[in-house]
């Protein structure tokens, strides 16, 4: 479970990444993953939530309200947002910290901890 988290928390990074810097609408599904993962981690580790606020507002800089508000309306978002938290839900505790931490860059060893987890 713990290496299909953090595989799920890397895919989610690197569909938001592109999306962040662009000029153009993040796709309603990458934003409902994106914003469901924050969601999460704000409430399992409530202690990184500043840094998980700033991502938020990196991840919507330039994005209009309406359009925003437009995205998260589209059954993609919706459908994308539900499925990613009910399977965040599913990890234990440590392993969802763990997840958050290595989205944000905070882990100590992510590689080391995945590598063990392929052997168990």
């Amino acid at each position: 479970m713990r290496l299909w988290i953090l595989s799920l928390v890397g895919l989610s990074a690197a569909l938001a990444v592109p999306q962040a810097f662009a000029d153009e609408l993040p796709a309603p599904a990458a934003l409902g993953q994106m914003e469901s993962l924050l969601d999460s981690c704000s409430k399992t580790d409530p202690q990184s939530a500043p840094d998980l606020k700033k991502q938020r507002e990196r991840l919507v800089r330039g994005v209009s309200e309406k359009d925003l508000a437009e995205l998260r309306n589209a059954d993609e978002y919706k459908g994308a947002y539900k499925e990613f938290s009910d399977r965040f839900e599913k990890a234990s505790k440590d392993e969802a910290v763990k997840a958050c931490k290595v989205f944000l860059g905070t882990a100590t060893t992510p590689a080391k901890e995945t590598q063990q987890d392929t052997h168990k």
